[in-house]
């Protein structure tokens, strides 16, 4: 990157090794997880974590995310100072109640349908949230400052702490709720890596170049309706009929396919510096050309995706998870294009965040969560047909939407 010394980008450099490993780590961690407890479950009682899952989930991408970038931009504006984050706060403590709240009272209203009456439930819900809050801050501030070696090692270590939860989860009578406060547990290892410790020489800081209320705000929009599309699924099959076993088919075949989504969100931490500093300095040229390499790889790369899933998809889920979480060909196929043009399109998203131009990206997700919604309603088929194929005209609408509209945005 221009105005980087030669052991910056060596740093740099092995920064990305270290996330990729890490990112590795974190995604087999997860898959083990959901084999520990979908096995120690079955079924039926595993819907229970596959909704708290997508809960924690959808709230931590809607509304945490948006705060890790928000938090990364602003160290990579003001040179790392933790002074330029902590004027804002109030801001950032207000985003990350809310979306503990949300997740609190949905789950109440919610525990009849979804979790069998279980109050504990909600407890696990406001820890998780909370934990997770402490977790998307300290990821802000270490990418932010470009300890991007010690973010590989943070991502690393929620995943193995989650394996080892769950772990003594299953020993000690593999109970639903156990494997819950694993769930919600597992976010405070990042705390090991001392992620908010006082930086005494931070670089030369510049103003704020963009309001942070407006910024922020805009934002959360894009990230709600990416979001939806993305992980709302097991939610929306047991909403419009689903069974129990429906919501649990949805839920693993979806977070298995996506698991390269789910990844490369560790991997934005390493790009959005970097798309920044180009905004910032006016290279927005290349900023373009990223888009439109992105947007013919995502297109065919989940043409790709499409006919491999369908193909073995079925069986895969099968081997992992027992046969009675085997999704049809079709669904498999759907949600592999979906997570073809989605991976992409993430990368997308982190250029409109680098200008500054979150109204704009809010917009284009608007549309592409109506192309998405009128799918679900307009299509015949079962629940999970319908969820499947409307998460995969979302993703392919916002990628082209995303995609061309960055030639175009100048704010």
């Amino acid at each position: 990157m221009t105005g980087r010394t030669a052991d910056e980008r060596r740093a740099d450099n092995r920064g990305t090794v270290v996330i990729v490993a890490g990112t590795a780590v974190s995604a087999l961690s997860v898959l083990i997880f959901e084999v520990i407890s979908g096995r120690s479950l079955g079924a039926d009682s595993f819907s229970a974590i596959g909704v708290l899952w997508t809960i924690g989930f959808i709230v931590f991408t809607v509304l945490m995310l948006p705060i890790e970038a928000f938090i990364t931009r602003t160290l990579v504006v003001s040179g790392g100072d933790a002074a330029a984050v902590r004027r804002h706060r109030i801001l950032i403590a207000s985003v990350l109640a809310a979306g503990t709240t949300v997740a609190v009272v949905f789950t109440a209203l919610t525990l009849d349908r979804f979790f069998e009456g279980n109050w504990t439930f909600v407890a696990i819900v406001a820890v998780l949230n909370i934990n997770r809050s402490i977790l998307a801050s300290g990821r802000g501030f270490l990418a932010g400052r470009r300890r991007f070696t010690t973010y590989g090692v943070a991502v690393a270590l929620e995943g193995g702490t989650l394996v080892g939860l769950a772990a003594i989860a299953a020993v000690v009578g593999g109970s639903v709720t156990a494997f819950g406060w694993a769930m919600a547990f597992a976010p405070l290892s990042v705390l090991i890596v001392r992620p908010f410790q006082a930086v005494t020489t931070p670089g030369p800081g510049r103003d704020e170049d963009v309001s942070a209320s407006a910024f922020l705000g805009w934002l959360l929009v894009a990230t709600a309706s990416a979001q939806l599309i993305l992980a709302g699924g097991p939610i929306i099959v047991g909403l419009i009929g689903g069974s129990p076993a429906a919501v649990s088919i949805v839920f693993v075949t979806f977070t298995l396919f996506r698991g390269p989504i789910t990844s490369a969100y560790n991997l934005v931490a390493r790009v959005l510096p970097d798309f920044t500093s180009m905004a910032s300095q006016g290279r927005t040229d290349e900023l373009h050309t990223w888009s439109w390499r992105l947007v013919i790889g995502g297109l065919g790369f989940g043409a790709i995706a499409f006919v491999v899933s369908a193909a073995v998809g079925p069986r895969l889920v099968g081997v992992i998870y027992g046969s009675a979480f085997e999704p049809s060909g079709l669904v498999a196929g759907l949600g592999g294009a979906g997570v073809g043009a989605g991976l992409a399109v993430l990368f997308v998203h982190q250029i409109y965040v680098a200008k500054g131009n979150t109204r704009t990206l809010a917009a284009l997700w608007l549309v592409a969560l109506i192309v998405s919604t009128l799918v679900l309603l307009l299509i015949p088929g079962t629940p999970i047909e319908r969820v499947a194929a409307a998460f995969a005209a979302g993703e392919v609408a916002a990628l082209l939407l995303l995609g061309t509209g960055v030639a175009v945005a100048r704010e």
